[in-house]
């Protein structure tokens, strides 16, 4: 809860200041839909990650698989949601989580694995 919320707070930021040149109120809402997003939903993909990591006999295979189906859900899901009414920028909006979600779900796919418990 804490991370999806920390979550949220920096990335509504970047997507905040990537909108900030259409005005306040079009950044804010762009910024709210991202930041609501990641707090409500980044938890499930958190626990996706874990379950394809932890299944499977072939560490890595399963670490891969962790990562990618849970990257691919969130990159559509968010250029989804900035691509609706409200986002000046939808796809300079979606940028920071096609680059946080790959790495971050490599890293908890990792330790989880490394753990063979989840993170959550």
């Amino acid at each position: 809860m804490k991370a999806g919320f920390l979550g949220g707070l920096i990335l509504g930021a970047c997507v905040y200041w990537i909108n900030a040149d259409f005005g306040w109120q079009a950044a804010g809402v762009a910024a709210l839909k991202q930041g609501c997003y990641t707090w409500f939903f980044g938890g499930s993909l958190v626990r996706l990650c874990e379950t394809f990591s932890l299944k499977g006999q072939h560490k890595w295979r399963s670490i891969m698989l962790g990562t990618i189906i849970p990257t691919m859900i969130a990159i559509s899901a968010v250029l989804t949601i900035h691509h609706l009414k409200g986002t000046p920028r939808p796809f300079y909006s979606s940028i920071p989580v096609m680059i946080s979600a790959p790495i971050s779900f490599l890293g908890i796919g990792y330790r989880s694995r490394q753990k063979g418990t989840a993170f959550i």
